[in-house]
């Protein structure tokens, strides 16, 4: 008898590569993936769970190259689709406008915190599968502003410094009423959007407590900007069944399952510590 859900799980395994391998290929995806000594690499922005670097290492089996800090501007976060009485919703943004276009306006005041991760094609394809790519999420072609966490405002001084460097080039870019054409500015990269046009429109589902500790534990890890910390903290919980959700304790089994597979003295070669980096590692 055929196993059901190996021969799924190995199609998804293709679809992902597929879809990554296409999006590589296609001209319009060169900057948010680059090649080095290893093969090619994707930026991906992480504004959920996968903030935490132990999501990453430990539930994910991943091996980031870099990790940083990041602000995506002209962007709206809100908890869409997720399992009912489990874990009601998981995060997603949605683009306030075109994807070639912002606001200068809504720069300063609609913009996501999150991380911004340097990976392997091998491990950006597992992200895609892990995350549902394509049924529960799109991958979203983005540009990120990166910066060093200080927990008080380096994210929100980068995006106005960044905004200012940039004045004289957008004052010569065409102009759409109060829209202008994206410059030059930040890292491209790709981060996760709601893949039903539905889920992208209903009302914030409130996710549980659980999976809002892993958001601020990851935000608290890179130092995002306390008034984005302070977001998170003040998020009202979903109601869950059982507990508060198990978003921190499948992030605990994973942990201690790494734990327990390999000496504390091989730790450290197996699952390197990220590091924080500078913008030029990205490109």
């Amino acid at each position: 008898m055929i196993s059901v859900i190996p021969c799924f799980s190995s199609f998804l395994v293709l679809l992902c590569g597929h879809h990554v391998r296409a999006l590589a290929n296609s001209p319009s995806s060169s900057p948010t993936s680059s090649s080095f000594s290893g093969g090619r690499t994707y930026n991906y922005f992480a504004f959920g769970s996968n903030m935490a670097s132990s999501t990453m290492i430990n539930l994910r089996n991943l091996s980031p190259i870099a990790s940083t800090a990041a602000v995506l501007p002209d962007i709206d976060s809100h908890s869409t689709f997720g399992v009912p009485g489990v874990e009601p919703s998981s995060a997603a943004v949605e683009p306030l406008l075109d994807s070639n276009e912002y606001n200068p306006q809504l720069l300063q005041h609609d913009a996501v915190h999150g991380v911004l991760y340097k990976l392997s094609e091998e491990d950006f394809v597992t992200i895609c599968r892990t995350e549902g790519v394509p049924f529960a999420y799109v991958l979203h072609r983005c540009r990120v502003i990166p910066y060093v966490g200080d927990k008080k405002s380096a994210g929100d001084e980068r995006l106005q410094s960044t905004f200012l460097n940039h004045s004289s080039s957008i004052e010569n870019s065409t102009s759409n009423g109060n829209n202008i054409k994206r410059t030059e500015w930040g890292i491209p990269a790709f981060t996760l959007r709601a893949a039903r046009k539905e889920w992208r429109k209903s009302e914030d589902i409130p996710p549980s407590q659980s999976y809002l500790n892993v958001l601020i534990r990851g935000a608290e890890e890179f130092s995002l900007d306390e008034e984005y910390v302070a977001k998170l903290k003040s998020m009202p919980a979903g109601k869950t069944w059982l507990g508060g959700g198990l978003a921190e304790e499948m992030l605990r089994v994973a942990e201690g399952r790494k734990n327990n597979k390999f000496p504390a003295f091989l730790m450290s070669w197996s699952f390197p510590a990220l590091q924080v980096v500078t913008e030029g590692d990205y490109k």
